[in-house]
């Protein structure tokens, strides 16, 4: 019910990030993806957020718009509470990234992507774009990244959704 409410209210936002429209693409596409805490790995997420993410592909530019509602809490600072690799942990400059790795498991990041939070940490937006290496283009096609949110109450992820590529 609460998850109707929300994609309902989020309407706008939806076709701020160009979802609410068909919209024809000389080259490369645009897909959707939904983050929810159902597909957290290893242990699902019992949480009313959610996430949706514009992707669109370009060569082997992805360009990602996001939004993202009723987070637990403020988004992970990983600057006070940091991951063990200190190596890991400089790349960490947000708490919302882009991960390697198949549904149903956990992989090395690709990406942390910068991320505008609303005053109250429970609401955000992020836009980013990378350049794909073959690797993670071949990746990409596979259904083999994914979006993974961590909040301070849920350091290993609140939200996660596969990105999904149907050609």
């Amino acid at each position: 019910m609460k998850r109707r409410v929300f994609l309902g209210g989020m309407g706008g936002g939806l076709l701020t990030l160009g979802l609410g429209s068909t919209q024809a693409q000389v080259m490369g596409w645009i897909r959707a993806v939904v983050l929810s805490g159902t597909e957290v790995v290893p242990n699902p997420v019992n949480t009313p957020a959610l996430a949706v993410v514009r992707l669109e592909l370009s060569g082997s530019v992805l360009s990602v718009q996001g939004v993202v509602a009723n987070l637990s809490g403020p988004f992970r600072d990983y600057t006070r509470d940091p991951v063990d690799d200190p190596a890991l942990n400089a790349r960490l400059t947000s708490a919302v990234h882009i991960h390697r790795g198949p549904k149903g498991q956990n992989g090395p990041l690709l990406q942390a992507l910068k991320v505008t939070s609303a005053p109250d940490g429970k609401n955000a937006t992020f836009v980013d774009r990378l350049e794909l290496s073959l690797d993670d283009l071949s990746r990409l096609y596979r259904g083999e990244l994914y979006f993974d949110i961590h909040t301070a109450a849920f350091r290993a992820g609140e939200l996660r959704g596969q990105i999904q590529v149907m050609t």
